[in-house]
């Protein structure tokens, strides 16, 4: 999983600030126009005393500060504020990616549901005994921290069933397998059983499980035999269907990814609104979804939970994790909603909207003053005193332009 982190973040090309260009030359233009300044002066018959005046007052009035703050304060403003609100911003240029997104990716499980999955039913095949492939399942699953498996080991405990001790145990992306009295034992997703996989369709209903159900299903085989089918239950969240029809009407383009089966993918995808919807994804094959829509020259949002997600997370133009506790995915992310809600992705974009009009705010009226300032001084109407005055003057006008940004939202908590 780092491997597959650490690759994509090394391809992606970083985001240089607006304002970092413009200020490398700021001060050496700045500095030429002093000395031409000078020099003029010098050629027309004005005294040196004047001229290093004039040129020390073009020097003074030019406010690179101001230039310098006007983008940091407002985003600085913009983090605490977003804080607040339960959204943590790791990254400044967020804001600025966020009104230029086209298209958000989801990840299902524990993002657009809770991923709260209860074991709902064992389907067990081949006259096997519940008890006993629950114990099986329970001691596969016993060293996982997948959420899966913490219910099944739940439900065993609920039961009163004691684990045994499993041999040879391997853990892939879409399963585990292990040795039990020299029994071969495996649990996972459909596309983990290979040629076994046409015998369990014979069990269920296969095309309403395709079609309608929004349960999740979970396989086990003992010996190359279906032995049980575990439904798994979990619940949309409430926010989740207006986020997407916000999304839609702003004119985002949305899609549903998951490592969950393509059936229950696509029937949480309707269920929500979004027409876009690919399952049984592994954590790399998310990463190219996104990529994938980067390469239409979509600006692409990721939002996910998991460690699963990470990868897609490092790979997108703009990360949102949902806070779940599991830390990798977080620390990729460039934006973290810590109240897991999905309508703290609009309260972002809505927000990174006013923080970037902010910052134009400021730039304008930085450039503005810049403009009309430094030719005035060139012409000598102006003393260094003065310049001095209206330097302060215009970084504290910055400053207070932030401020107001900073007191509307106090105001409206």
């Amino acid at each position: 999983m780092m491997q597959i982190i650490e690759k994509t973040l090394l391809t992606k090309l970083p985001i240089e600030g607006k304002t970092d260009v413009i200020l490398q030359w700021f001060v050496p233009i700045i500095l030429l126009l002093a000395g031409v300044t000078a020099i003029i002066c010098a050629v027309s018959d004005i005294s040196l005393e004047d001229s290093i005046l004039r040129a020390v007052t073009v020097m003074v009035i030019s406010c690179p500060c101001a230039l310098g703050i006007a983008i940091p304060l407002a985003r600085v403003a913009g983090i605490s504020i977003a804080g607040k609100k339960g959204i943590l911003v790791r990254d400044f240029a967020a804001f600025d990616i966020a009104k230029r997104v086209s298209a958000f990716i989801f990840d299902k499980t524990g993002t657009i549901t809770h991923g709260n999955w209860t074991l709902q039913e064992i389907m067990v095949l081949d006259s096997h005994d519940k008890d006993q492939v629950l114990t099986l399942a329970a001691s596969l699953e016993k060293n996982s921290d997948h959420f899966i498996a913490q219910e099944i080991r739940r439900q065993a405990h609920k039961k009163g069933l004691q684990t045994v001790k499993i041999d040879r145990v391997q853990t892939t992306e879409i399963g585990i397998s292990g040795s039990f009295e020299g029994r071969n034992l495996k649990i996972g997703s459909l596309s983990y059983f290979g040629e076994i996989i046409a015998d369990f369709k014979k069990y269920i209903d296969f095309k309403h499980f395709q079609l309608e159900s929004t349960d999740s299903y979970v396989f086990m085989g003992i010996e190359d035999r279906p032995a049980a089918i575990f439904v798994f239950g979990d619940t949309i969240r409430k926010g989740a269907k207006k986020t997407v029809e916000e999304l839609r009407q702003r004119g985002l383009r949305t899609q549903l990814v998951s490592g969950d089966g393509d059936a229950t993918t696509r029937a949480v995808a309707r269920a929500i609104g979004i027409e876009e919807a690919q399952g049984s994804q592994l954590p790399e094959e998310k990463a190219a979804a996104v990529q994938a829509l980067q390469q239409q020259d979509h600006l692409v949002a990721m939002v996910g939970d998991g460690i699963n997600d990470a990868p897609a997370l490092a790979q997108a133009d703009l990360s949102v994790a949902v806070h779940s506790g599991a830390h990798l995915g977080e620390e990729v992310a460039a934006v973290t909603l810590m109240r897991a809600e999905p309508e703290q992705i609009i309260d972002f974009l809505t927000f990174a909207g006013e923080v970037n009009q902010k910052i134009y705010q400021n730039l304008v009226f930085t450039f503005a003053y810049n403009t009309i300032s430094i030719p005035i001084a060139m012409s000598g109407l102006l003393n260094p005193l003065v310049a001095v005055c209206a330097m302060l003057l215009s970084s504290i006008s910055v400053i207070g332009s932030t401020l107001m940004l900073v007191r509307k939202h106090s105001i409206n908590r």
